[in-house]
């Protein structure tokens, strides 16, 4: 309200204020006195006037006081509000000059300056020559910071943003300047803060370097703690086929291959904290490679399972050589196993030919030398068998066969050979094939010699016998049993020799008479023998 608009109201109060004035003056006069008169009140109005304008200027006083005070709380409450906030805070005018600073700003220039007091930090100082390069901060990120204030001063851009680093001796530190004007008018001036984000960077950092990490050229599977899938990196679908989409939310068992058993890989995890461990395992596409592996659980600070992580890495290729490897080493060893037997029964054959001709030369000896022949051709004809293949595994038809052969080239007498049809061929432990070798020489020569030295008095015929890996070996020769008073010698040394070459497991020998034959039945089991199902018919 203007002082025009007040005056009649004003008026009116000194009117009213100057009746009861006179009325009291009226109360003292005399009882017959008049009025008082014109002259009078005007004078009485003049005084109360007087009186009115020197409340006035004592109202605006203490107005004028009230506001310097409300204003100076104002400031107060704003710059306890701005040195409460962790950040540094200055505010300019519009020609960069430091109007305000808080005491974040006054502590950071205190601690961070060399000089006492730090330039261009304090209230009238002009902050823009702050901005100008010097020798410890970038040149580009001196000039980008004055050049972005002097922007938003001028109203050419609304904000201005910078990250920077200030870096002390003691360690490393980035802030963040943010420049905002003070009004939508340029000419109030702008505030400058200033923030330490330091942890930020850090924490930016340590993400950078855990991603890189992640991209390693091992798979890496991230598991919460039911195992499902969280995250894989880009080598998890390099090797697997499977996106980090189709993962999601799955288990790891969408990996395991046919070719292992199942196996309960995660008791050992959660009991011992890690697994380390080679497997099988199966891509998208359904091929199967060869993967070395680690699982490890991740506890929280209570010991509690949170995460499993699990990295492998393909290593078919290696697995591949490896075997290839192992595969021509037992390459090279077999072969050089066959050399040797090779060596061994030409060694053998002869000492047979030396034998050979000794009884020639010495007719009396002629048929023990004969005797020592056949066991030399037995250990012979496993050697040459072992020599044959490409393994040491002897069958015992083929074992048979050139036995019965040798033995026949060496007395002249044929001796066939029945096997079944469709017979499944035995494979003689290679520990008990010499000695059975032995027995079986000795077996056949006791029959040639006792009765079936004429021509087609010896037949040698293999049958299956009990059980799934039995054989039943039965040699007929025309004659009868001896006891020991037929060549006792002869008898007591040939039973002797056979019984102290039998396997003591796996093998029963039952000699009986059979009309104007003898039979001989050689029973033989597992262990000594084993089915080769490989060669089956």
């Amino acid at each position: 309200m203007t002082s025009t608009d007040t005056r009649p109201n004003a008026e009116h109060t000194l009117r009213q204020q100057a009746e009861k004035i006179a009325r009291e003056r009226a109360a003292d006069a005399p009882k017959n006195a008049e009025d008082l008169s014109p002259e009078a009140m005007l004078k009485v109005i003049q005084e109360l006037r007087m009186h009115q304008i020197e409340l006035e200027m004592q109202n605006n006083e203490l107005r004028r006081t009230q506001k310097e005070r409300d204003t100076a709380q104002r400031h107060a409450l704003d710059m306890e509000i701005l040195n409460s906030i962790n950040a540094e805070i200055v505010v300019l005018d519009q020609y960069g000059v430091i109007r305000l600073v808080n005491e974040p700003w006054q502590r950071f220039a205190r601690d961070n300056s060399a000089t006492t007091p730090p330039p261009h930090t304090g209230v009238g100082a002009n902050y823009l020559a702050a901005c100008q390069p010097d020798g410890n901060e970038p040149f580009d990120n001196a000039m980008t910071a004055h050049n972005g204030i002097r922007a938003v001063l001028a109203g050419t851009l609304p904000s201005f943003t910078l990250e920077y680093p200030c870096h002390s001796p003691d360690q490393q530190r980035w802030f963040s300047m943010r420049a905002l004007p003070l009004s939508k008018n340029p000419k109030d001036g702008a505030t400058i803060t200033h923030t330490n984000i330091t942890q930020y960077k850090q924490a930016q950092e340590a993400l950078r370097v855990a991603a890189v990490a992640f991209e390693v050229q091992e798979a890496i599977v991230v598991m919460d703690s039911r195992r499902q899938v969280l995250r894989v990196n880009q080598a998890f679908t390099h090797i697997t086929g499977y996106s980090e989409q189709e993962m999601l939310g799955k288990t790891t068992a969408i990996l395991r291959s046919t070719r292992e058993p199942e196996e309960d890989v995660w008791y050992d995890t959660v009991a011992h904290g890690a697994r380390h461990d080679d497997h099988w395992l199966r891509r998208k596409n359904g091929e199967n490679f060869f993967a070395r592996y680690t699982i490890t659980a991740v506890p929280n600070e209570q010991g509690h399972i949170t995460h499993f992580l699990a990295t492998f890495s393909d290593h078919t290729r290696v697995m591949m050589q490896k075997q290839q490897r192992l595969q021509d080493e037992a390459t090279q060893r077999e072969a050089l196993v066959r050399e040797v037997h090779h060596r061994i029964k030409n060694n053998l054959q002869g000492m047979r030919g030396l034998l050979q001709q000794i009884g020639r030369q010495k007719p009396e000896i002629a048929e023990q030398m004969q005797m020592v022949m056949g066991h030399l051709q037995g250990i012979s004809v496993i050697h040459g068998l072992q020599g044959r293949h490409t393994n040491t595994l002897v069958h015992l038809c083929e074992l048979t066969h050139e036995i019965a052969k040798a033995a026949s080239a060496l007395w002249q007498t044929p001796i066939p050979l029945a096997v079944p049809a469709n017979w499944i061929p035995r494979i003689v432990a290679e520990k008990e094939a010499v000695a059975l070798a032995l027995v079986l020489n000795e077996l056949i020569v006791n029959a040639i010699k006792h009765g079936g030295k004429a021509p087609g008095h010896v037949s040698i015929t293999l049958r299956t016998g009990q059980g799934a890996v039995g054989v039943e070996l039965a040699i007929l020769n025309t004659g009868h049993l001896h006891n020991n008073q037929d060549h006792p010698k002869e008898q007591h040394h040939g039973l002797q020799l056979i019984k102290s070459l039998l396997p003591q497991v796996g093998v029963d020998l039952i000699m009986t008479q059979c009309g104007d034959q003898v039979c001989t039945l050689l029973k033989i089991d597992a262990p000594v023998l084993a089915l080769d199902m490989k060669n089956r018919p």
